[in-house]
């Protein structure tokens, strides 16, 4: 019979869930499956987030002297249909 783990598993803390709708889904979905051969382990999410983030480190560097931006405050990103931006708002 086999024992139960006596070591109590640390609560997970929760993360923000980021999202996003994009045609470029099968793209995305083929170079992550492309790369997993060549790059260390990583889930699905962790490729999107270390992409996400390579651009961000870009952005600061080219915008902000490479420095982080000040974390914005809850309800301050609006949605495409607030700002009419975005490309499904494009003529």
């Amino acid at each position: 019979m086999t024992q139960p783990d006596p070591t109590p598993k640390a609560p997970r803390t929760p993360r923000p869930k980021l999202g996003f709708h994009t045609d470029q889904a099968e793209r995305i979905r083929a170079a992550y499956l492309g790369t997993r051969p060549h790059l260390p382990p990583s889930t699905f999410g962790e490729f999107l987030e270390a992409a996400v983030l390579e651009k961000i480190e870009r952005l600061e560097a080219e915008h902000h002297n490479g420095r982080a931006w000040d974390a914005p405050a809850e309800g301050d990103i609006k949605s495409a249909s607030q700002t009419n931006v975005g490309r499904w708002n494009r003529a």
